[in-house]
Formats: C-alpha cells, sequence, structure tokens
C-alpha cells in the first residue's frame, strides 16, 4: 500500500485535510504530522533520527508533501523541514517522491524579494520594485522622496512575506508613507508603484499543467481613487491570446522556481498592456479555489 505523508504546521487546515482525503479514496495510508511533533537526533551509531511520532520511517513513504513550515522568529519550523528534505534526498532505494522537494532544496525561504529578482533575471514580467532593511532605510528613501519635484507619486509599500494581501499597504500621500514607515520599521521591505489592474488571476500549475484560473476584482484598497473612478463602469475582458500568453507565463515562472505545484498571482497591466506576475506560492492553499471551480479536484491531482 503506498502511504502518504503530509507535512504541516496545521493539520486542520482545509488544504491537510483534503489531501488527506483524496489520497485515502485512492486506497493510500495517510499520515498527517505536524513540523513541531517532528524530533531530529543522532543515535549511539552515529545516525541521524527523525522520529515523525508514529512509528514509521522518512523512506517507508512513496510520496512526501511538504506544506508551509515558516513563520517569523522562533515560531518558524523551516529548519526542520530542511533537514527532511535533505535527509530524503540521501536515500539511495525506493527514494519517495516530493512534491516541489527541487525548489524547496534550492530556495528553502522565498519572499517576494528572491522571486522578483529570479524572474526577472529569466526575462517574465514582473513589478518594479525597490527595497531596504529597517529604520536606516527608511530614512535614506523618505529622503530621495522629499527632494522630488512635483506631486508625490503614490506607491505600494510591501513586506517581505505575507499572504492574502496582508502586509499590503497603499501610499496615496507623503504623511501616509512616512506612518506606514514607522510600521514596517523592522525586516525588509518593497516599495512597488501602483499599476492599473482592473482584473487578476490566481492560477494553479502542477506538474507542467495549468489546472485553472480562478479571477479577481481587484481590491479598492490596492487602487488610487482617480483609477476607481476611472473603471467603475469598465468590465474587463481578455481575448483567447491575451488567455494563453496568461498560462505560459504561469508554467514559465513555475519552471524558473523549479516548482511542480504552485499557485500564482498574476495581473493584467492596464498602462503597460501586459501581465504582471505579483507572486508564486509554492504552497498554494487552493479552499476557494476548488469550491469556486468544484470541477478541478487540485487535492487529487496532486496525490494521484
Amino acid at each position: 500500500m503506498k502511504k502518504v505523508l503530509i507535512l504541516t504546521r496545521f493539520k486542520g487546515e482545509y488544504e491537510p485535510k483534503r489531501l488527506a482525503e483524496e489520497a485515502e479514496k485512492l486506497g493510500f495510508q495517510v499520515d498527517r504530522v505536524n513540523y513541531e511533533h517532528v524530533r531530529l537526533g543522532v543515535s549511539s551509531k552515529g545516525k541521524p533520527i527523525i522520529d515523525l511520532g508514529n512509528g514509521i520511517k522518512v523512506e517507508e513513504y512513496g510520496l512526501i508533501v511538504p506544506r508551509a513550515a515558516s513563520k517569523r522568529g522562533e515560531k518558524s519550523m523551516l529548519g526542520v523541514k530542511t533537514i527532511i528534505l535533505e535527509y530524503v534526498e540521501k536515500i539511495e532505494e525506493n527514494k519517495p517522491k516530493v512534491i516541489n522537494g527541487e525548489s524547496f532544496k534550492l530556495f528553502p525561504l522565498m519572499g517576494k524579494l528572491e522571486q522578483g529578482v529570479l524572474l526577472a533575471q529569466a526575462g517574465l514580467p514582473v513589478i518594479p520594485f525597490i527595497s531596504f532593511n529597517g529604520e536606516r532605510g527608511w530614512k535614506r528613501y523618505l529622503k530621495l522622496v522629499a527632494k522630488r519635484r512635483g506631486d508625490f507619486v503614490p506607491v505600494m509599500v510591501k513586506a517581505r512575506f505575507g499572504s492574502h494581501g496582508k502586509n499590503v499597504k497603499l501610499a496615496e500621500s507623503m504623511k501616509r508613507l512616512v506612518k506606514l514607515s514607522q510600521i514596517y520599521s523592522e525586516g525588509d521591505v518593497l516599495i512597488q508603484p501602483v499599476l492599473k489592474v482592473r482584473r487578476w488571476y490566481r492560477v494553479l500549475v502542477f506538474q507542467d499543467r495549468v489546472l485553472g484560473m480562478m479571477k479577481h476584482k481587484q481590491k479598492n484598497k490596492y487602487q488610487t481613487l482617480e483609477f476607481q473612478e476611472e473603471i467603475s463602469k469598465v468590465k474587463p475582458s481578455f481575448s483567447e491570446e491575451q488567455m494563453n500568453e496568461l498560462a505560459s507565463l504561469s508554467l514559465s515562472a513555475t519552471k524558473v522556481l523549479r516548482a511542480e505545484y504552485a499557485g500564482l498571482d498574476v495581473a493584467w497591466d492596464e498602462d503597460g498592456k501586459m501581465w504582471r506576475i505579483i507572486e508564486v506560492n509554492r504552497t498554494a492553499q487552493f479552499k476557494w479555489f476548488e469550491k469556486a471551480h468544484p470541477e478541478i479536484n487540485v487535492a487529487r491531482e496532486i496525490v494521484c
């Protein structure tokens, strides 16, 4: 019987539960293991020990699905995840298949900064940005902005990590930018231009195939008031050629990051008349995707 191991921070989340459900339907034995319950050690004979807490060795699994392990500070379990992947890499016979194993091994921790540089280096369209760190970085940046002539140009302020739009703020004035500099005074930040976006898509990719695309309307909090008024009565539409371009771009991005499975957020830039990659998530959630597109069984695709 094929054994499937799902590594996660939260066993009760939709995605681990759905993955387990579909694997069990296929007749597989499934174990959901919290990263924090894994015990690492070295035996008296000098051999590495990875204790999953269930009496089963890592090498007994045929498929391993590592979900997100990172969280800031002491709560991050990224070290445990990395050690498990390194251990699996050195198994010589009947090596388990690891979803996104190569990508996680090459890029253990990947935020918006790393993605942007790697994708841009590969010639893929991303949103331009500058980045800096901490109070000193903010001080220099604010000084440069203050020296610019003309009206203040709105910008987006983003933290290096975040999901569901968290840690993404619009600065429409110098006053707001200064306030955000106090909120984001620690860690890396990105400053990006405010793109004119009416529509963006969440694209799910698995093994060089686009599983599906879920359309989203850009929220007003990420747009200037001027652009909100401009597009309020306009319904976006895209040609078959544009949608094929979106699919091709999404596949190319996952290849650059060596990922088998990913959820990409890609937006249509109204000024540039082009798709731009906002973010690539290698442990993408798919709860709302499956609910919006019940004909696409994402969990089964991954464990099948």
